[in-house]
C-alpha cells in the first residue's frame, strides 16, 4: 500500500513538473498562457495533497510497526494493552480502501497471542522477580541501543538502568546468569506469526520474479533442493536444515534423492524411526 501511495506521489509531481515546464516554454516562445497556469497550479496542489497523503500514512505505519516488537521503544516489555491501543491509535490515520484487509487483520484478537505466550512464559521461569526484572531491563535496552547513545537525559538514565540491572545480575553469581539466559530462552519462543507470513512472501516474490507460473509441486522440488543443500560459512557451515532437524537421509544430494522409489525411501525412513 506504503508503495501505491508512494507511486501515486511521484506521478503526481511527475505531471506537475511537465505542467510547469510547458508553461516556461510558452512563456519563452510569447504565447498565451491563459489556462495554462490554471492547470499548473491545480496539478501541484494534487502533488501537495499525494506527498501529504503518502507521509502521513507512512509515518502512521511505522508507528504500527514499533508497537508490535517485543519490547516498545522505550526498552519495556510490551503486554497486549499497550500494542492493542497503540494500533487503535493508529488505525484511523490509515485511510482509503486500500488499507482494509490490513485494518481488518490489525483488529483481530489475535494479532497479540504471542505477546501473551511471553508473560505466561515469563511467569512460569524459576526466577526470583528481583533477577527477573533486571533481566528484562538489561535485555529490554539491550535490543534498543539506539537509547543508550547521546549525551540526552533519556540517554543517561537508559544507561543507568542497564548499569543497575548488571549490577543486580552479577551480585547474583550463578542465579543471575541463569536467570538472564532463562528469559532470553522465553523470549526466543515467541515468534509473531504476520513475521512469519513476512518471510515466506519474500522468498516466494522472489521465485515468482524468476517463474511465469509458480506451481505447488515447484515449490516442493525448490523446498527440497533448499532443506538438502549444506550452508557454505557461518557457524552452520557444511550442515543442512535437515541435517539439523535430525533426519538421516539416505542420500545427501537431492537429485539422488529423487530417483528413489517412493516406497524405498518410506521404508528407509521407518526403519531409521524404529531404530531411534
Amino acid at each position: 500500500m506504503l508503495r501505491r501511495l508512494q507511486n501515486q506521489a511521484a506521478t503526481a509531481l511527475e505531471k506537475a513538473a511537465t505542467a510547469t515546464k510547458k508553461l516556461a516554454r510558452r512563456q519563452r516562445h510569447c504565447r498565451s498562457r491563459a489556462g495554462h497556469a490554471t492547470a499548473a497550479d491545480k496539478l501541484w496542489r494534487k502533488a501537495e495533497v499525494a506527498m501529504d497523503r503518502w507521509s502521513a500514512q507512512e509515518h502512521a505505519w511505522q508507528e504500527r510497526c514499533a508497537a508490535l516488537p517485543l519490547f516498545t521503544p522505550a526498552g519495556t516489555l510490551n503486554t497486549r494493552a499497550q500494542a492493542t491501543a497503540a494500533v487503535t491509535a493508529v488505525l484511523p490515520r490509515l485511510t482509503g480502501t486500500e488499507w482494509g484487509k490490513v485494518k481488518r487483520l490489525l483488529a483481530r484478537p489475535d494479532m497479540f497471542t504471542y505477546l501473551d505466550q511471553v508473560q505466561t512464559l515469563l511467569a512460569a521461569l524459576p526466577v526470583a522477580p528481583a533477577l527477573l526484572e533486571a533481566a528484562l531491563d538489561s535485555e529490554g535496552l539491550r535490543r534498543r541501543p539506539e537509547l543508550l547513545q547521546g549525551d540526552s537525559i533519556t540517554a543517561g538514565a537508559s544507561r543507568g538502568v542497564v548499569l543497575l540491572a548488571d549490577v543486580v545480575l552479577a551480585k547474583a553469581g550463578t542465579a543471575g546468569q541463569a536467570a538472564l539466559e532463562a528469559v532470553r530462552g522465553a523470549l526466543r519462543q515467541a515468534w509473531r506469526a504476520s513475521s512469519l507470513v513476512e518471510c515466506v512472501n519474500s522468498v516466494l516474490r522472489m521465485h515468482q520474479a524468476r517463474h511465469r507460473r509458480l506451481t505447488q509441486g515447484l515449490l516442493d522440488l525448490k523446498r527440497l533442493y533448499w532443506n538438502c543443500r549444506a550452508f557454505r560459512t557461518g557457524k552452520r557451515k557444511r550442515q543442512t536444515p535437515y541435517g539439523r532437524l535430525g533426519l538421516t537421509l539416505p542420500a545427501v544430494d537431492w537429485w539422488t534423492l529423487l530417483k528413489i522409489p517412493p516406497e524405498q525411501l518410506r521404508q528407509q525412513l521407518s526403519a531409521q524411526r524404529v531404530a531411534a
